[in-house]
């Protein structure tokens, strides 16, 4: 729905202020100070603002399902590699060292970003492998990150777009890759799909950020999660994003029901209703049961 200046203003001129306030906005975001957080065993740097600074009291077991997931995973592939897509300031890499000494390959496409997780990383223990690209399904595509809160979201409508080449996750995996981590703000549905045949026949372990906010991406999710089931991922397990175990499953209805209920969350923003708006959602390959029983286990009893 368009807002109220949206409407009144001829779209050249509102796109142009847009893109100034945007600007103005990055600017300022840059300027930020940075503070100390810790991510699992690790302390990190954060810009002050980030969102992980905050919050600690309110989503005290954010991305420990990352951790928990890892440290089954490794147990089972020593010698696998872990990927973490949108890896960011290195927070999620630090969770993932805390419970794992798997080698990793960290993805981040924001120069901002990238330059703390280099700084960050540098104090892990892991081989790490860091790589500056924008992952999707290998296309081009025009437009520029808008960095706020924690996270820096890529606009595709922005004015003076540049044009940037996207790789696929395939191009940057190597033949021990164990499992994926991803959480892109948007591009999740696109990576995976695109990627559904080196899945196939690679059937690493998947962890991504389940967040509905159109028709579009509620298909997405449930063509995803159709097509994993058909290529062999049989076991789901999925948290609340405070970190809450919500529900294991082997069912494709339990998981679509869950998709669409964040689509009608999504429907109903504005109207000061509580609840979860996104979701991590763990993919087990059919030959990864133990996995599952494993992490299960640790649930009953944290």
């Amino acid at each position: 729905m368009k807002t109220l200046i949206e409407s009144l203003l001829p779209r050249p001129i509102y796109e142009l202020l847009r893109q100034r306030r945007r600007e103005y906005l990055e600017q300022q975001y840059f300027k930020q100070d940075f503070t100390q957080i810790k991510c699992g065993a690790y302390d990190i740097e954060a810009p002050k603002n980030h969102l992980l600074a905050k919050l600690p009291s309110s989503q005290p077991y954010r991305d420990l399902c990352t951790g928990i997931s890892a440290k089954y995973i490794s147990a089972k592939y020593p010698d696998g590699t872990i990927i973490d897509i949108g890896a960011n300031i290195g927070d999620t890499a630090a969770i993932i060292a805390t419970y794992a000494q798997n080698k990793l390959i960290l993805v981040e496409a924001s120069d901002y970003f990238y330059e703390i997780l280099l700084r960050n990383t540098s104090k892990l223990p892991n081989e790490i492998i860091i790589k500056k690209v924008f992952l999707s399904d290998g296309s081009q595509v025009a437009g520029s990150f808008f960095h706020r809160g924690g996270t820096a979201s890529f606009d595709e409508r922005t004015e003076g777009k540049v044009q940037i080449n996207t790789e696929r996750l395939s191009s940057i995996a190597d033949e021990n890759i164990c499992f994926v981590k991803t959480d892109t703000d948007g591009y999740d549905f696109k990576i995976l799909l695109d990627s559904v045949e080196w899945l196939a026949s690679a059937h690493p372990a998947i962890i991504f950020e389940n967040t509905i906010g159109n028709n579009q991406e509620l298909n997405s999710a449930n063509e995803l999660y159709t097509r994993l089931i058909e290529i062999g991922y049989a076991y789901f397990i999925v948290w609340d994003d405070r970190g809450f175990h919500l529900v294991s499953t082997t069912s494709l209805d339990v998981l679509m029901d869950l998709t669409r209920y964040l689509f009608k969350i999504r429907e109903n923003d504005g109207k000061d209703i509580k609840s979860i708006y996104n979701y991590d959602v763990l993919c087990l390959h059919q030959n990864d049961k133990d996995v599952y029983k494993s992490i299960c286990e640790w649930y009953k009893t944290y």
